[in-house]
């Protein structure tokens, strides 16, 4: 099994061109590591997508709708 920041990694591989994606970073719930995962807004189809793959590597995958990211 994968470590979450192998997780991580490969996660932020695979969904980086997806559009909508802002990004993912590590979490706790109930005593569990969980990718938690930033996209723009709800309509987009990785939404949907990792609705329906609720665990990516062993890990719980939390979908968070942060809007777009703007560098400062």
């Amino acid at each position: 099994m994968k470590t979450i920041l192998e997780a991580k990694k490969d996660f932020t591989a695979r969904y980086l061109s997806e559009e909508g994606f802002v990004g993912v970073g590590i979490g706790r719930c109930e005593d569990s590591d969980t990718l938690q995962v930033y996209v723009e807004g709800p309509d987009f189809p990785i939404v949907q997508a990792l609705k329906n793959q609720a665990i990516y590597e062993g890990f719980p995958v939390i979908v968070e709708v942060t809007g777009k990211a703007h560098a400062h």
